[in-house]
């Protein structure tokens, strides 16, 4: 019990614990969720590391550190940014008094407009099969995608639409952990 508790602590101070570079600080809220996160660029250039917390009203938590390796295909130009790598997420579903860990895999994509910088489109996708998963928590699958907005040289604001699914081994049957719209900005320094 001490442990769980313990969990989401660890991940975050991981995260802030990393060598120096450019950081991004995004804090984002829907009807019933809220989620903190914080990114980090890392050397060699084009690894990225962070680390989320999002809590739900109604089904609990789940603390993330994800790790991807990012690149834009045209150097010159700012206007795509792909990344792939993965998420160790740690979920504890309040309402099944479940929890457990998955190792995600996935992918994330931003696309600036060519015509108008200030706008852009981000999304991204995760999933674990019960391969990579341990404990309660049988499957976690996550698609998210918003619409951005630069209001600030280092400040954007966004909406968007996120689906976060867990499977559980054996307290019942597949459910949405969160399924809405949200709202939020994020900092770079």
């Amino acid at each position: 019990m001490i442990m769980r508790k313990r969990i989401p602590g660890v991940l975050i101070g991981l995260a802030l614990s990393l060598p120096v570079a450019a950081d991004t600080l995004d804090v984002n809220i829907s009807s019933d969720a809220a989620q903190l996160g914080y990114t980090r660029m890392l050397p060699p250039e084009g690894l990225e590391a962070g680390a989320a917390l999002l809590h739900h009203d109604d089904d609990g938590d789940i603390a993330e550190a994800n790790l991807h390796l990012v690149d834009q295909p045209e150097p010159s130009r700012d206007a795509l940014l792909l990344g792939v790598g993965g998420k160790l997420a740690y979920a504890r579903d309040d309402p099944r008094d479940a929890t457990g860990a998955a190792l995600a895999l996935g992918a994330k994509a931003r696309w600036t407009l060519p015509m108008y910088n200030r706008a852009a489109v981000a999304g991204g996708a995760y999933f674990a099969p019960s391969a990579t998963t341990v404990s309660d928590i049988d499957g976690y699958q996550e698609y998210s995608v918003r619409g951005e907005f630069k209001v600030l040289e280092d400040a954007n604001v966004y909406l968007g639409y996120r689906k976060i699914e867990l499977s559980f081994d054996d307290a019942g049957p597949d459910r949405d952990f969160d399924d809405g719209v949200f709202a939020g900005f994020n900092l770079q320094f």
